[in-house]
């Protein structure tokens, strides 16, 4: 028997899910102004297996900059992949698999890129426009490729 507690808490798992589904989108579709609406207006960032930037709070408009910065020309793909949810009434968390594909198209050839396989653990926050992301972070597996394509990466 399929309770009103049991639908509110499957509808809640399926906005989550949409909503890293639009996030990352946003970076695949270079919809900037769309990405900053999905995100709290401060958000926990944690990018230091991957980057040389220590972890800490900043604005939205910051990380969406940095972001948009950091992809520069690059044609991107992000999927992932074994989302597991962890649902309370105004916080929820996630951790997912990711896949990041980046490719250098200015020359019209897809042989140079930079991909990035790991894992992702985000924090979300109910607000009254629905939930949003409060925090991001990102655990490093492996890059592939050519790093120069991705001048705030560093090889580990």
């Amino acid at each position: 028997m399929t309770t009103t507690a049991d639908t509110a808490r499957d509808r809640d798992r399926e906005q989550l899910h949409d909503l890293i589904c639009r996030f990352q989108l946003c970076f695949d579709q270079r919809q900037w102004d769309t990405l900053e609406t999905l995100l709290h207006q401060e958000l926990y960032v944690d990018y230091s297996s991957s980057r040389a930037t220590p972890a800490g709070i900043q604005p939205r408009a910051t990380y969406v900059a940095a972001r948009a910065q950091a992809q520069g020309q690059l044609s991107c793909q992000h999927s992932f992949s074994n989302l597991k949810l962890e649902l309370g009434e105004v916080r929820a968390t996630g951790e997912c698999n990711y896949a990041i594909h980046r490719f250098d198209v200015r020359n019209g050839s897809t042989h140079d890129f930079f991909h990035s396989f790991g894992r992702y653990q985000f924090n979300f926050l109910r607000t009254e426009q629905g939930w949003k992301i409060s925090g991001i972070t990102q655990h490093l597996t492996a890059n592939v490729g050519n790093p120069n394509l991705r001048g705030a990466a560093r090889l580990r």
